[in-house]
């Protein structure tokens, strides 16, 4: 079977490990082309109907009442998302009549995380097969509504985060370290997904990601902070070789002793993409954003790791410390917290 890169990341109110990144500086000047494009929102009818099933899928929801939608969700409860995901061709196609040949391309089986060999050619050619029995009244009966919900989610997009998308982007990646980043993320923006809402996917060609955002989840300011979020992760390999301080933050608390498979490993340098593209709005956007309050920030098994990394970051992004004083900060604060027997556990 065929080895494919496809990665994943939950970037709303779930942490999940964050990928290797190299190391990075703050210190290069803002860039001089203040209105270079930085994102690409996208609208695509076949990719609202692929996740808006998935999300069926995965919930208790009742279908649309469309002969042949029930069995589109049953279908897709035999095939994991992210197995149909590789190589990002739901993206390379526009129908589901595209994504029947694409599919039949697909390997013949795959691999469970758990050692187990299951179909995957087969089930996913029924699956697009499924979607196209059900692609021309869901056009004519459901994505009305939903292209209302995202053509208006991306107008505020637009009208807010347009006229100083450059300068937001010189914010983050000047602080994480991906100032040579320039890459023009692409945006999907769609009705419905699986849970959280906010996905970032990479194909064959690993170092450009695609970005995908439920506005029926992400709304407001809370949407600018997800696109923002989900851009830095397509950004990250980019910028691979050229420095990143999510794995300066890794490999320093790897050398302090600190397994990798320990939550502050896995969890502290994805907090910085949370904090980062939080602040960034707080900062360049919508001052009145207060999301320390609610979601990923009060989460209980999280809080050892919040309460040393956030007030840190954001002294080093008022200019109170250097970059290199902010990390050496949050490694010694996990280190002492280690000491004193502090533990963060998903909750």
């Amino acid at each position: 079977m065929r080895q494919m890169r496809r990665c994943l990341f939950f970037a709303i109110l779930l942490l999940l490990p964050t990928s290797v990144f190299p190391q990075a500086t703050a210190t290069k000047s803002p860039s001089k082309e203040k209105n270079q494009k930085r994102l690409e929102v996208r609208v695509k009818p076949f990719i609202d109907l692929y996740f808006f099933v998935y999300k069926l899928s995965s919930s208790s929801d009742k279908p649309p009442e469309i002969e042949g939608f029930a069995e589109a969700v049953a279908a897709a409860r035999q095939i994991p998302l992210k197995e149909t995901l590789m190589d990002l061709v739901p993206f390379q196609c526009e129908t589901a009549a595209d994504a029947v040949r694409a599919f039949a391309e697909f390997p013949e089986t795959y691999k469970t995380s758990k050692g187990e060999i299951k179909p995957l050619r087969e089930r996913a050619v029924h699956l697009a097969k499924t979607l196209a029995l059900i692609e021309k009244p869901f056009l004519e009966r459901v994505w009305p509504q939903h292209r209302v919900a995202v053509e208006q989610a991306a107008a505020r997009v637009a009208q807010t985060l347009g006229p100083k998308e450059q300068e937001c982007f010189t914010y983050l990646t000047r602080h994480l370290g991906m100032e040579s980043a320039n890459y023009v993320v692409p945006i999907y923006l769609v009705a419905e997904t699986p849970w959280p809402g906010g996905f970032t996917m990479w194909g064959k060609e690993s170092t450009h990601g695609v970005c995908l955002l439920s506005v029926g989840v992400l709304q407001g300011s809370q949407l600018l902070s997800a696109i923002l979020h989900e851009a830095i992760h397509a950004l990250d390999l980019e910028t691979k070789g050229s420095g990143n301080v999510l794995q300066v933050l890794n490999d320093r608390l790897l050398k302090a002793g600190f397994d990798k498979d320990d939550l502050v490993v896995k969890f502290a340098p994805h907090l910085l993409v949370f904090i980062q593209s939080v602040e960034t709005v707080r900062r360049k956007l919508d001052p009145s954003y207060r999301p320390y309050e609610e979601g990923i920030f009060v989460r209980p098994g999280l809080q050892p790791v919040i309460k040393i990394e956030l007030p840190i970051w954001t002294a080093y992004l008022d200019g109170k410390m250097s970059q290199e004083d902010a990390l050496n900060q949050i490694v010694d604060g996990f280190i002492k917290a280690r000491k004193a027997g502090a533990k963060t556990e998903p909750n």
